[in-house]
């Protein structure tokens, strides 16, 4: 199988980043892989190299339904060959398409791609059922026959072992020493995806009944001055830190008692299974992998998106009773151990998988 993937990454061309390492992986999996990147100011060089490959692949995968996937669209058209379409985010989500203009419009590239697609493969269960409900392609199923098993629900792959394995730092426990319960929250600061300002207000109400509580957010992105100056303004700045990105986060996870993810949309949500890795329960919003991964009561809280207060109440009540945070804490590390697929192969393999599935 010779393959056309269309990226929106540029990441993917520098030798050594995660993603060339990963689409490294991918070649191996097929006859040839051939990779053109659609970012901005590269559409019509794109569209040179893309046309220059013509009759080199006999399928094209994008990695979105997005500006990437009517890209994919195009050429599949005009070549002949399947399309086979990749989906990381909850597109169908009524908080993606109301983040934004432009998610509007990618929820609008979606309804128009998806019926059309030869194959689809989506990262979590939730997704999977979006789409297949009538209210998110009325009339289109029947039309285009969109059949179920064209749907391939493959999770982004998470090695937990290190997380697992890892132990905690002496410097950052003798950093937080001073505080009773610590929670930690990590992602890119996207304000419209990832909600951190519930966090911050949540945070406004708990310190008045738990003074010596810590909440550490982990990120960078374009909101970040944002979250400082609410800090601020609220008077949190030594219950709330804002930490730059680390590498070693397996082992600052264990210096923490809880993970938050407040997000209002999510495809899937790997770093809340690293966190379980870790040896943390989870409070999350119902998004991605909630239901699917974290359970309501057994290894974490799941709770409505954007509800602060019952956000505020799930966290409180972890905070109050030590011996449930120890056995959802237990519970959460046996549910990220027993994950499949549990190795980089397994992955792999259904991966290629899930393309070839274009052809039956």
């Amino acid at each position: 199988m010779k393959v056309l993937m269309i990226s929106a990454d540029p990441r993917v061309k520098i030798p050594g980043s995660e993603s060339a390492t990963r689409m490294a992986d991918y070649a191996r999996l097929f006859d040839a892989l051939y990779i053109v990147v659609l970012s901005r100011g590269r559409i019509i060089q794109a569209w040179r190299e893309a046309r220059a490959l013509r009759g080199e692949y006999d399928l094209i995968t994008a990695q979105g339904a997005d500006e990437t996937g009517m890209f994919a669209y195009v050429l599949s058209r005009m070549s002949g060959v399947p399309f086979h379409l990749q989906i990381h985010t909850d597109v169908m989500s009524p908080w993606y398409r109301r983040a934004s203009w432009k998610e509007r419009m990618r929820y609008m590239c979606a309804l128009f791609l998806i019926p059309r697609v030869s194959c689809l493969r989506v990262v979590s269960h939730r997704i999977r059922r979006s789409l297949l409900q009538p209210t998110c392609l009325p009339d289109r199923q029947a039309t285009y026959n969109l059949q179920p098993e064209k749907i391939f629900v493959l999770p982004i792959f998470t090695d937990v072992s290190r997380f697992m394995a890892s132990v905690p730092d002496p410097a950052t426990e003798k950093r937080f020493q001073d505080y009773d319960f610590k929670m930690i929250a990590a992602g890119r600061f996207v304000e419209k995806e990832k909600n951190f300002s519930l966090l911050i207000d949540m945070m406004r109400d708990f310190v008045k009944i738990c003074p010596k509580a810590l909440l550490v957010i982990v990120g960078e992105g374009p909101d970040n001055a944002n979250y400082e100056l609410g800090i601020r303004n609220y008077g949190l700045t030594k219950n709330i830190i804002i930490e730059p990105w680390r590498d070693d986060l397996a082992s600052f996870y264990k210096s923490f008692d809880l993970f938050l993810l407040s997000s209002r949309y999510e495809g899937w949500g790997r770093a809340v299974i690293e966190a379980m890795a870790a040896g943390l329960p989870v409070v999350m919003t119902d998004v991605g992998l909630a239901g699917e991964v974290v359970r309501d009561h057994e290894n974490g809280r799941v709770v409505p998106v954007g509800d602060i207060k019952a956000f505020g109440t799930a966290v409180a009540e972890i905070w109050r009773d030590p011996g449930l945070r120890g056995r959802m804490a237990n519970k959460a590390r046996e549910t990220s151990a027993g994950l499949y697929p549990e190795t980089r192969e397994e992955y792999l393999m259904l991966y290629k998988k899930s393309l070839e599935s274009c052809f039956s």
